[in-house]
Formats: structure tokens, C-alpha cells, sequence
């Protein structure tokens, strides 16, 4: 999250991976139109609910923001009309492709899958599936899957601490 060796658009990807369960495939789909930046902060629009980011993801999205408005080779392609934040280098106005954006992330150590599932995980602790299926857009039967397996494991893990 805060090294500066790795480029923002990597650090930004492997976080939507690592904190919110998101799939390369996903997130190199992202465009400026679906940041929201306002008083409260900067939130990201994964499904119908706004994702609130928290520091220093906040401020690295709107880096992407920035870098993305800087280049106008990125817009166009798209249905927002809206720069890509993570824009092909070899094909102007297109996103990178998700295989290209998962090379990346195993290049600096992030294994997608693993990262992934550890995400989701984690996140059914915290929240119902429905509302993960609000703000990350997963599918109704995903979230419920991913709450059901997060019960077991805390269940084998309390069984093995007694």
C-alpha cells in the first residue's frame, strides 16, 4: 500500500484485489466515471452502492484520476465516454487486458486467486452478503457462498481454540 517502487496503477489494482475481492477482469473495466470525489471523500462505484476508500487508497485513485485526464489517448471505448484508469500502453483507448493487469500483479508478488479469495473472506466477517453484493457487485448466490464459507472456517477455527 505505501511503497513508492511500485507504480500506482499496480498498488491500486492489488488493492481492489486484496481489500474488496475484485477480479483483474474487473478492475481494468474502471474508468474516471466511476470514482466519485466530494465532501465526503472519494468512494468508488463497483455496483449500485458507492465504496467508500479509505488513505491511502483514496488519494492513489485519484492519482489514476489525474494520470488518466492528463492522457486523453485513454477516452473514447468506452460507455462513460470517460478515461480509462487503467489504460492499454500498446492499444491507445482501450483498458489493459485482464491477463496483461494479473502479469502485472504476479510480477510484484500478488497472486490474484489467492489474494482474492482471502478478500472475500475476510469481508463476509465484516458485512452481510447483501451488502457485499451491493458494493462489490457480486452476484446474490457469490455472496451467499463466500458468507457460508467464511461461517465454516470461523467455525473449525473456534472447534480447534477449545
Amino acid at each position: 500500500m505505501n511503497d513508492d517502487s511500485i507504480e500506482t496503477r499496480d498498488r491500486v489494482a492489488g488493492l481492489m484485489v486484496l481489500l474488496y475481492g475484485q477480479f483483474p477482469a474487473r478492475t481494468c473495466r474502471l474508468t474516471t466515471a466511476h470514482v466519485i470525489h466530494d465532501e465526503n471523500g472519494v468512494a468508488l462505484r463497483l455496483n449500485r452502492t458507492p465504496l467508500r476508500l479509505p488513505p491511502p487508497l483514496d488519494g492513489l485513485v485519484l492519482q489514476l484520476v489525474d494520470i488518466a485526464h492528463d492522457h486523453e489517448r485513454t477516452v473514447m471505448l468506452n460507455e462513460h465516454n470517460a478515461p480509462w484508469l487503467f489504460p492499454s500502453l500498446q492499444m491507445p483507448g482501450r483498458p489493459v487486458t485482464s491477463k496483461q493487469l494479473a502479469r502485472r500483479l504476479r510480477d510484484i508478488g500478488l497472486l490474484t486467486e489467492a489474494g482474492r479469495c482471502a478478500a472475500l473472506l475476510d469481508l463476509c466477517t465484516q458485512m452481510p452478503a447483501a451488502v457485499l453484493q451491493r458494493l462489490l457487485g457480486i452476484s446474490p448466490s457469490a455472496a451467499e457462498r463466500w458468507s457460508a464459507v467464511a461461517a465454516y472456517v470461523a467455525e473449525v477455527a473456534s472447534r480447534s481454540d477449545g
